[in-house]
């Protein structure tokens, strides 16, 4: 479910890279969207273990029956959506349209957010997603912050 704001939110930074990274962001944007369904499939194969009470291998092992799918889900898209996070850092870094430390953040959150989740160590996905969640709320109020005082200096 909480791929949908995901989505919003990061389509919102491709809006604000599109013009000085017009081609590279949006190659990123197709990273992103890959990444979210690799997230959603991960998810979703998280859930139905915990509805089926599947606590070890085997349910991975059931994919040996599928190996071009499980391929493309868990170990192609999987790691689009960290990979995509990266970037999306490195075309802050780049454009400095975000500030230094907020685009760090988001390098750390992009680097725990697989661990956290391949582990499945509930301790390590609450910190990355928090990590995640400051670096994104950070990211959006200096973005709305600085817009809104270029409408007011340049409308009004």
């Amino acid at each position: 479910m909480s791929t949908v704001p995901w989505v919003f939110g990061l389509l919102g930074e491709y809006e604000r890279l599109r013009s000085p990274l017009p081609v590279v962001s949006g190659l990123w944007f197709l990273l992103v969207l890959i990444g979210m369904f690799g997230t959603v499939a991960f998810g979703l194969q998280g859930f139905f273990e915990g509805v089926f009470g599947v606590n070890d291998k085997s349910a991975l092992l059931a994919f040996d029956v599928y190996p071009a799918a499980g391929t493309v889900i868990f170990l192609l898209a999987g790691p689009t959506f960290p990979l995509a996070l990266i970037i999306l850092s490195a075309m802050q870094w780049h454009t400095r349209m975000s500030p230094r430390l907020c685009v760090a953040l988001l390098c750390v959150a992009a680097i725990a957010f697989p661990v956290a989740r391949v582990t499945r160590s509930t301790p390590v996905a609450f910190v990355a997603d928090i990590v995640m969640l400051v670096a994104f709320c950070w990211m959006a109020w200096y973005s709305w912050t600085a817009t809104s005082g270029r409408i007011r200096k340049g409308g009004a």
